[in-house]
């Protein structure tokens, strides 16, 4: 019987101006248990991507040969005539899905357009382009025959789906895979050195160059692609649903530190130059993003420290301004709020339009004055960042020399007043000690907006169990930073290293006192979880460790709101 509530999108053919596609394609996700929706050739982005937002998987089919000049190639004679319109479609369906942080197995062609899309390259002909004793690759037994076998990778996604070492498959091609894409490796390769299998760590992004919709029948290990991929469906459309159904709030961007004047937010930016923009967070199912003025901390002692706090004040103005004009010229696709209420007022959840509040990193920007906390409140400043790296005037900094033994004395009367007001106080970046003194001195629950457990991460920046419970106890949250140094102790992190930090925090704290703060445009991101479009992968994650959606949904910003609204006066 169909599992209605699983669709997975289907690539078609063009073959002499018409819609193409071989039955065998939607028979197998049909008997693997799920409803098939094929996707026209179209070069209508926007309708592709409406189909897209319909699925909750992509099966990309096989078909003719690539045009060479993706990968910077004159063709040469052996090639097959390319189709420019399905060489469009199929590298548009790639990175749309890849947007949507969406399951993908690729099939031959498949395989290729993912190669392709993320800058790998294709052997035109294997015949005249390798070396060396090949195999036949362009088969003439019947579909649902082997002609050889491949070499599956030892540690690889292909293998865990499979179960094999080695796998018998069909070959229908006389093109293969070349350079392999930077964020691809090979899952499988033939006796002869060919690339027979691909897949993205981290991405859910698993490709074959056989055909497995044609010996599904005769062998379970190719069935068990199709499974994998109604599985990992499901997943993704239970991620999604919680990523649509509430408010998922990212506690900590920087990205006015690497925008240009040129950059505009409402556009989808490269992530190597902008990691949040509103694009990607709607993409993403991103409720609510805090992007903060950053001000880098100046020497405590320096004699001039008094007028470079007055310039820090004066630049986080200015960066405040700009946030501002940002929100305000893409006012169509994101709103400015400044408390939790207005998130769900004018039915914000139903529209999914994502909404941006402020945040101030770093106290040495209220310029030695605790009154310019009414003055950063006025301007929509819900958060402040007590310190950053290095002693300020308010307070010890993690990565300071012990300056005041915790507070100082100005440090009492911002958070105070801070109390006071409502706002909310960030220990991020903070010593113990500062750590301690504001628990104690607080009246309200304190936030760490981007930081994670230093039992996992050794880093000082990281929070030790006991102030993480204590923080807990006091009703705040702990906001797991991506930042890679701050997840592994090598730098070595992924979206798995994230998840292990969430999974320790609850167990130390408990499911309500845990969160994410990206630090993307920080120096946050690493693989599977790169921008705001892909904080989805941690949900996804969090739901195949055994979390139940509504401890999901805490976690990926009811915990923060909560918090927030328990704060205001």
């Amino acid at each position: 019987m169909i599992n209605k509530k699983i669709t997975i999108a289907i690539s078609a053919g063009w073959y002499d101006g018409y819609n193409k596609l071989n039955p065998p394609y939607v028979q197998s996700i049909i008997d693997a248990g799920a409803l098939p929706l094929i996707i026209p050739v179209t070069d209508n982005a926007a309708l592709v991507e409406e189909m897209l937002q319909m699925a909750d998987g992509l099966l990309l089919t096989g078909g003719g040969d690539f045009d060479p000049k993706y990968w910077g190639e004159e063709i040469i004679p052996q090639s097959n005539t390319p189709s420019a319109e399905r060489d469009a479609f199929d590298l548009l369906l790639v990175k749309l899905a890849y947007r949507l942080s969406m399951p993908v197995l690729g099939i031959c062609r498949g395989m290729q357009a993912i190669n392709i899309a993320f800058g790998g390259s294709v052997i035109q002909d294997i015949y005249t382009q390798l070396d060396g004793d090949l195999l036949n690759h362009s088969q003439k037994t019947p579909r649902n025959t082997a002609s050889h076998s491949v070499a599956v990778a030892e540690n690889s996604l292909l293998k865990v789906i499979t179960g094999a070492n080695e796998l018998p498959v069909n070959s229908f091609h006389h093109q293969a895979v070349g350079r392999i894409a930077s964020n691809c490796v090979v899952s499988a390769t033939s006796p002869d050195g060919v690339v027979e299998a691909i897949e993205m760590p981290c991405h859910r992004m698993v490709a074959v160059q056989w055909h497995p919709e044609e010996l599904y029948l005769v062998d379970q290990k190719q069935n068990n692609l199709f499974k994998w991929l109604i599985n990992e469906a499901r997943l993704y459309a239970d991620a999604r649903d919680i990523h649509r159904n509430n408010i998922v709030v990212d506690s900590h961007t920087d990205t006015p530190m690497v925008w240009t004047p040129s950059t505009n937010l409402g556009e989808w930016n490269d992530e190597n130059d902008v990691r949040v923009d509103f694009k990607k967070m709607y993409a993403g199912g991103v409720g609510l993003t805090f992007m903060v003025a950053y001000l880098p901390q100046y020497n405590l002692l320096a004699d001039d420290y008094a007028d470079k706090a007055k310039e820090a004040f004066n630049t986080a103005v200015n960066i405040f301004a700009g946030l501002k004009k940002q929100v305000d010229d893409n006012a169509d696709s994101v709103r400015f709020i400044s408390s939790p209420e207005m998130l769900t007022a004018d039915n914000n959840v139903d529209d999914r339009k994502p909404s941006v509040c402020f945040g101030l990193e770093n106290g040495f920007a209220l310029n030695g004055n605790p009154e310019n906390v009414d003055f950063f409140f006025n301007l929509g400043v819900r958060y402040i960042t007590l310190c950053h790296n290095g002693d300020n005037d308010l307070c010890d900094s993690a990565k300071g020399n012990n300056t005041h033994g915790g507070l100082s004395k100005l440090g009492r009367e911002v958070v105070k007043r801070m109390n006071d007001l409502g706002m909310i106080i960030d220990v991020s970046h903070a010593a113990d000690s500062t750590i301690r003194d504001v628990l104690t001195l607080s009246k309200y629950p304190v936030v760490a907006t981007h930081t994670s457990c230093r039992q996992i991460c050794s880093h000082v920046r990281n929070m030790p169990d006991d102030l993480i419970k204590k923080l807990a106890d006091k009703g705040g949250s702990l906001q797991i930073c991506l930042y890679n140094w701050f997840l592994a102790d090598d730098g070595n992190a992924d979206l798995y290293t994230i998840v292990n930090h969430i999974c320790h925090a609850v167990e130390v704290a408990g499911v309500d006192a845990v969160g994410i703060g990206s630090d993307f445009d920080g120096g946050g991101g690493v693989p599977g979880c790169n921008d705001s479009s892909q904080l989805i992968n941690i949900s996804i994650e969090l739901l195949r460790k055994g979390f139940d959606k509504s401890d999901v949904a805490k976690i990926m910003g009811g915990n923060f709101i909560s918090v927030w609204k328990s704060i205001i006066k």
